[in-house]
């Protein structure tokens, strides 16, 4: 009786360990980048795609065995065309996807500009990888450049 007890005492601490697996769970390291910026979307038969901003740029996780095994940056604001990226702020980002389009929306401002958005953009991709973006400008939807 005293042998049983102390093999499940010694036993106890690896069960602790043996937590349930959380499929594509977000490390803490990627909950403090992101914060609440992260978008997951479902698709029939394939694997979730995940998406995270963080200072008006998106990135796509990357995935493996039901795991985010990293992050590769998919677009990125042009933080204000003639303002170094150094004195320009992040001031809203947004992503969604609307069924169709993965939607990205960006306002980067120029530190002591009086308002405005001076890197800023709504984009729209099909499949959120880094070619294939396209950009709203007034004469409605074009093509990104490729990198």
């Amino acid at each position: 009786m005293r042998r049983g007890a102390l093999v499940a005492l010694a036993l106890l601490p690896l069960a602790g360990g043996c937590a349930k697996h959380v499929p594509y769970a977000l490390s803490t390291q990627d909950q403090q980048r992101f914060g609440g910026h992260v978008l997951r979307i479902a698709l029939p038969h394939r694997n979730p795609a995940f998406f995270g901003l963080d200072d008006c740029t998106l990135y796509r996780a990357e995935t493996a065995h039901e795991e985010i095994v990293g992050w590769t940056k998919v677009l990125a604001s042009d933080w204000g065309q003639d303002t170094p990226k150094f004195m320009t702020v992040c001031t809203s980002q947004h992503v969604k996807y609307d069924g169709k389009y993965l939607i990205a929306d960006f306002c980067a401002q120029a530190i002591g500009a009086g308002g405005g958005c001076a890197g800023s953009g709504t984009y729209r991709s099909r499949t959120g990888d880094v070619q294939g973006w396209q950009i709203l400008t007034g004469r409605g939807w074009e093509t990104l450049p490729k990198n």
